[in-house]
């Protein structure tokens, strides 16, 4: 996502999600229509970045997810479609077309299908509500504009009155997604953990003024689920049974770790691969990934370790050619040329179209010289 995505996609971020119920105001049809083919392209344009993440049973899994908390919404209007987006930040947004797009940094920091079930029950309400329509109609009025309002330009564009209206929305997506969280059997426990657990995420990004605003909002969901006079048990199919869960969505880990190691958030690489790793720890490609991030973050030893993650990947796949690549590059750099020479044999014998292959035909040159 570009830091200009439009108010479309962005404006409902979870990071922001809020509550009291403000009834969206009406777009005109010709308004709906320009909405509605701009969601189209803003999602092919995703489409065409190649930042969607294509895996059957993990778009399964949230889509069952989703059909369950879709049945308490008294409504016409078709159930959400749910697709991840491969990116590291912490995001989740509904289109007025019924899309909604988690990331796969959310996903990374939930822990179990109740705190899944209110992040989507949040993006729902935006959907069902047509919060974004009932922006675009406010910010067409006081911009006299034609595009679209961005993320970033609340106080901008519209000033207070735009940011109230946002609020507002984000004050009935939680108010109304806890309802029907709690209607669908989850824990409703639960949502304060998530909340907590993003505000530790945004404590170690530094990010003060999205602090300050979840710390709000956690005030008022502990006072919401305080009043509840009756606890709805928890019935989701994860409820004491995390590793349910984390098979789930561990292809959004795998891709999560490779997006945040492309954006140098080494830390956050770590926690996901580490996390995939704990589930299938016979996985190839995930321990070569452990060992290019111990390598990239030279965190001093780190060349010792990241050896030992690619020899891993090799036990479990002897013709991964990445690892025999990185390997050689290693022991090339470290001088040992003659234990190099085999993995860039080898590498070479099994990649030999990779762009790399010109560059490592040169460092075979000198091992045998």
């Amino acid at each position: 996502m570009t830091p200009q995505r439009c108010m479309l996609a962005g404006m409902i971020l979870l990071m922001a999600w809020v509550v009291p119920i403000v009834a969206a105001n009406a777009a005109t049809p010709d308004q709906t229509t320009r909405l509605w083919r701009l969601a189209a392209q803003e999602q092919a344009a995703l489409e065409q970045r190649g930042v969607v993440l294509y895996e059957a049973s993990l778009s399964s899994y949230l889509q069952t997810v989703a059909e369950r908390l879709w049945e308490q919404v008294p409504t016409e209007l078709s159930t959400p479609t749910i697709k991840v987006v491969i990116d590291s930040r912490m995001q989740a947004y509904a289109y007025p077309n019924g899309y909604c797009f988690v990331s796969t940094g959310i996903l990374n920091r939930i822990e179990n299908e109740d705190q899944l079930a209110m992040i989507l029950a949040h993006e729902m309400v935006h959907y069902f509500r047509q919060h974004t329509a009932a922006l675009y109609d406010h910010f067409q009025m006081t911009s006299h504009g034609t595009g679209l309002p961005y993320a970033d330009q609340g106080q901008a564009v519209g000033g207070a009155a735009m940011k109230s209206k946002i609020d507002a929305a984000e004050h009935q997506a939680d108010d109304e997604g806890l309802a029907i969280l709690k209607a669908a059997g989850y824990c409703e426990t639960e949502v304060l953990s998530l909340m907590s657990n993003l505000l530790n995420s945004l404590h170690d990004q530094k990010a003060s003024e999205a602090v300050g605003r979840l710390e709000d909002r956690i005030e008022t969901m502990k006072a919401r689920i305080g009043r509840t006079s009756h606890r709805v048990p928890c019935a989701s199919a994860t409820a004491g049974n995390p590793v349910f869960f984390f098979n789930r969505i561990a292809p959004a880990l795998v891709a999560n770790a490779q997006a945040a190691v492309t954006c140098g958030d080494w830390n956050q690489a770590d926690q996901s691969i580490s996390k995939f790793l704990a589930l299938k720890p016979d996985d190839a490609r995930a321990h070569y990934l452990k060992g290019e991030i111990l390598r990239r973050r030279n965190d001093g030893g780190g060349n010792n370790q990241c050896i030992g993650s690619y020899l891993k990947a090799l036990k479990i796949d002897p013709e991964f050619p990445s690892a025999h690549r990185a390997l050689g590059e290693l022991h090339f750099k470290a001088g040992r040329f003659q234990t190099a020479k085999p993995y860039f044999e080898a590498f070479l014998s099994l990649a030999p179209q990779d762009n790399a292959s010109e560059f490592i035909k040169g460092y075979l040159l000198q091992c045998r010289d």
